[in-house]
């Protein structure tokens, strides 16, 4: 079975991601293990490619958005957004299930005003 879903990973994921490299790199993990968490990422944009919908979705008002989550393994939880219109899946953010996710996903960018108070 053939999907036209592409999956785009935003700016905050690709960060999500090297940090969890850069942490597997501090725990002297194997390149075996590196491989498989790879692996398990790889296993869930095909499936997303095939299933969009197949996520959780978040349900939380503040949210303008409709995010999903979707698990990778036992350690990781991806935040996904489906845009079926234009037929991508946009992996928003990938945090330890431990992690207050709720602070961490953010729809807007900050402001920062540099005058002083």
């Amino acid at each position: 079975m053939s999907s036209n879903i592409q999956i785009e990973w935003s700016d905050a994921f690709q960060e999500d991601v090297a940090s969890i490299i850069h942490y597997l790199d501090y725990q002297y993990c194997s390149v075996e293990q590196k491989d498989k968490f790879f692996e398990k990422l790889m296993k869930v944009e095909s499936r997303l490619t095939i299933f969009p919908m197949m996520g959780v979705i978040l349900q939380d008002s503040k949210y303008s958005r409709e995010y999903r989550k979707v698990r990778v393994g036992k350690a990781y939880l991806v935040f996904y957004e489906s845009l079926l219109d234009e037929k991508k899946v946009v992996l928003h953010r990938m945090l330890a299930q431990e992690q207050n996710y709720d602070v961490l996903i953010r729809e807007e960018a900050p402001i920062y005003n540099n005058e002083k108070q």
